[in-house]
């Protein structure tokens, strides 16, 4: 075993980390699209797949705030407005996505009140998310810093 490792040059650990890495966002992708079928195909009970949407809420996150905190995204590269408008983009998507699934997928009208709340709900959730994201990135950055 120690032998193969010496073996392992830059080439080979570049190639590696491009493999893991694409299967990491193929896994991510076919655990959404399952959550998806199962939910709005099969009409399951959300209690049958929680474990799995908590598992795909949790990987996601973890991976996110490690690449932040480890260096990929350097905090001096993160700009106000660029994080305003991810945020943005967060919260249209997730009431958009709320709204079809209400509407669209469950045939469940929302009324205007129901919706605003879904709204603020949305927007909570993802002002947390992007605070979460923005500290690790601040730290990290710190981190990388003091290293130097």
């Amino acid at each position: 075993m120690k032998s193969f490792i010496k073996n392992i040059d830059e080439r080979n650990i570049s190639t590696i980390r491009k493999v893991c890495t694409v299967m990491y966002f193929i896994n991510i992708l076919v655990l959404s699209i399952i959550l998806v079928y199962r939910q709005f195909v099969l009409h399951q009970n959300i209690d049958e797949f929680t474990d799995i949407a908590n598992l795909l809420v949790f990987n996601v996150a973890v991976a996110i705030s490690a690449i932040l905190y480890l260096g990929g995204i350097t905090f001096p590269k993160i700009r106000l407005r660029t994080v305003f408008l991810i945020y943005g983009i967060f919260v249209i998507v997730g009431f958009l996505f709320t709204l079809i699934k209400y509407n669209v997928l469950l045939d469940q009208p929302l009324s205007v009140n129901a919706a605003l709340e879904k709204l603020f709900i949305v927007i909570v959730i993802c002002g947390l998310f992007i605070l979460v994201y923005a500290l690790f990135a601040y730290f990290g950055y710190r981190n990388i810093e003091k290293k130097i």
